[in-house]
């Protein structure tokens, strides 16, 4: 039973009902022949449910010997795993091997569901309707039924059951009250700005403000701009059209609390995650948010204003070293030719003051910039009209068509080795103004 030659030109094909397998197409099955001995090969010819016949026999007619047939063979798809070996040369298959595996082994018929129909129960019958019903058989004369009215067995059912009704409706709306009474003690417990609501000692410790109403009234101030507050983790909440970032899951009063607690007392993020019940990356993220244009113009460089008074970020890739993958493609995604090995490479973005504003996530070193500022996020932060300053190697003007956003990048030096007018003019400009 050792799997069947698959030399040049041999094109075999299992001879299993309902299988496609062939030598050419499937090279990484193997095909095995019929055993020599008949009760083994009786064994192989049940299990496949194919007897032999004008279209399928296993022993060879070609030659006056009677020998197995090399063409009709089994793939190795109707075989489990712990019916072959391994030899020093190649894999076979075990002597008391016989094939299991077929289509149709799954194909169960579902057993038909058998409902039990309700049957209204029946008065027991006292004597004298029993006498009744003699002496009207004696006279050749139809009993009368049980119950005159059909609907008199469904009064008694109801009249029956009405008590049970009221009792679990009863039940039912006492534990909805129950359930009512432990999220509401849940909701206190928990540590937030409620738990501390009634407390103005606690509320003054952990935020600086005097009382709860003052703390109220200035989140009350602060809410219309807290909710058009995006960022790259998170959207803004009166913006629609913004696809960055995901929904808040934490209520915002309570990311006020969480901040000024931060502040307040110093609390470290490990801290504040397990005192929230939440994931530190959590923590982290409440306290980046994307700067307003207001902020970075009042800030800004006079060079800036003077020469690029449009510009929001300034931006460049930084990549990191990181082992040689083990999986081939990963290892082609992650080679950089620009480092001559394997990093991870993300988008790093400043402020003109020189203020870290954005970072994005980590992708593969052979991603180009362009692609990594596309995917990032950081064009959706942006709005119409504003610039970014980059290097020559972010070819942005295909990804920012129909955005109203610009790129300024420095200009590439002339043929003939001289800098460009523009180049000279921002130089000297510079110059005068250090």
């Amino acid at each position: 039973m050792d799997a069947a030659s698959k030399a040049k030109g041999n094109d075999q094909h299992c001879c299993v009902p309902l299988c496609n397998a062939n030598s050419r197409r499937h090279m990484e099955l193997s095909f095995h022949r019929f055993p020599q001995t008949d009760n083994k090969r009786n064994l192989w010819i049940q299990a496949i449910r194919r007897g032999p016949g004008p279209m399928f026999n296993v022993i060879s007619t070609k030659l006056s010997v009677n020998i197995i047939s090399d063409q009709t063979v089994v793939c190795s798809r109707h075989f489990k795993p712990t019916d072959f070996k391994w030899t020093p040369v190649r894999k076979t298959l075990k002597p008391d091997s016989v094939p299991s595996i077929f289509d149709w082994s799954n194909q169960v018929t579902p057993r038909r569901e058998i409902f039990k129909h309700p049957v209204p129960q029946k008065r027991p019958r006292s004597a004298s309707e029993d006498e009744a019903g003699d002496d009207a058989a004696d006279l050749g004369c139809e009993p009368i039924p049980e119950f005159q009215d059909g609907d008199l067995s469904l009064c008694a059912f109801d009249e029956i059951s009405s008590p049970r009704v009221l009792e679990l409706e009863k039940t039912l709306q006492e534990k909805e009250e129950e359930i009512q009474r432990l999220q509401e003690k849940l909701q206190i417990e928990r540590f937030g700005i409620f738990r501390f609501s009634k407390d103005d000692s606690m509320i003054s410790f952990y935020t600086g403000f005097v009382s709860m109403a003052i703390f109220t009234t200035f989140f009350n101030f602060i809410k219309p701009a807290a909710n058009s507050m995006t960022s790259y983790y998170y959207k803004s909440v009166d913006t629609v059209n913004v696809t960055v970032g995901r929904q808040r899951n934490m209520l915002l009063i309570d990311e006020l609390f969480m901040f000024l607690c931060r502040l307040k007392c110093g609390l470290i993020t490990q801290d504040l995650a397990v005192r929230f019940n939440c994931h530190i990356s959590t923590v982290s993220r409440s306290f980046n948010t994307w700067p307003n244009k207001d902020n970075i113009e009042a800030k800004m460089p006079n060079v800036f204003k003077m020469l690029y008074p449009s510009t929001r970020v300034v931006i460049d890739c930084t990549e990191i070293k990181t082992e040689r993958p083990s999986s081939l493609a990963l290892g082609s995604k992650c080679y950089s030719s620009y480092k001559s090995s394997h990093t991870w490479k993300g988008l790093v973005g400043i402020a003109p003051h020189g203020a870290l504003t954005f970072v994005s996530s980590l992708y593969t070193g052979s991603m180009s910039d362009v692609e990594i500022t596309k995917l990032c996020g950081l064009i959706e932060l942006l709005e119409s009209g504003d610039s970014i300053m980059a290097d020559k190697g972010f070819v942005l003007n295909k990804v920012l068509d129909d955005t109203g956003i610009t790129v300024n990048t420095p200009p590439f030096l002339m043929s003939h080795g001289q800098f460009s007018r523009q180049e000279v003019e921002e130089t000297q400009t510079i110059a005068k103004l250090n």
